[in-house]
């Protein structure tokens, strides 16, 4: 019993240390590989509650295709709690959209030490995901996307997100995948700015698509190899 509350105390005490730590790091994007110039463009996510319960996916799909002039579909498939085993499983259905992009997000679900992956597991997962997009939907681009951070005791059951976040940028320049990097994004925000007001995981939908839709709209759009070559356009005011 000692054991396992000394055990117990060590993760209270690293996921504070963790949750008070500065947001100093840069951002380490890598480009998203070339996309098709013109013709309807396919986006998928796939992914966590991140993705599923928010209207950004949609208002970037109407962004891109207002600033490309070409229709850009964005498609979710995402579930809240799923980590990146559930997300081998989804390949197929993912792979059916026929996208031209993947977008991946399942970090934050990785690192939740109650029902989670280790970093070994959600390495091999994301590997196999990747390697199962590329058999089923050759030549279609795929990025993994770091998310928003978690504070308070959903962060606490988090101790080794940056870790897991880490393992991002590891494995998209070992699997030659695109890298979104908005966590760093997020940290650079004051804290009671991020938008973690109510459960200290979900950011509230505003500040969601002012923090991601800028981003990744000039990253889709610069692959593209759209007029202006860095997005900018596309990197404008979300579309109410």
């Amino acid at each position: 019993m000692r054991r396992v509350l000394a055990a117990a105390l060590a993760v209270l005490a690293t996921g504070l240390l963790l949750a008070a730590a500065p947001g100093g790091e840069a951002p380490r994007d890598r480009p998203l590989p070339p996309l098709a110039a013109d013709g309807p463009l396919r986006v998928a996510l796939l992914g966590t509650s991140l993705s599923a319960r928010y209207d950004w996916p949609a208002r970037l799909g109407a962004r891109l295709t207002a600033c490309l002039g070409r229709p850009v579909m964005v498609e979710v498939v995402a579930r809240p709690g799923a980590h990146s085993g559930w997300g081998v499983a989804q390949v197929g259905r993912v792979a059916a959209l026929r996208p031209d992009l993947v977008l991946i997000e399942f970090a934050i679900n990785d690192a939740d030490l109650r029902d989670g992956r280790s970093l070994a597991q959600a390495g091999a997962a994301h590997r196999a995901i990747v390697a199962g997009l590329r058999a089923q939907r050759p030549g279609a681009a795929i990025a993994l996307m770091t998310m928003s951070p978690a504070q308070g005791p959903r962060g606490w059951m988090r101790p080794r997100l940056g870790a897991h976040l880490a393992q991002y940028r590891d494995l998209a320049a070992a699997l030659d995948l695109g890298l979104v990097d908005l966590t760093p994004r997020w940290r650079a925000l004051p804290r009671a700015a991020r938008g973690l007001k109510a459960d200290g995981l979900h950011p509230e939908p505003g500040v969601a698509a002012a923090v991601i839709l800028p981003v990744l709209a000039r990253a889709i759009a610069t692959a593209t190899g759209a007029p202006g070559a860095t997005g900018a356009t596309c990197a404008g005011p979300a579309p109410s």
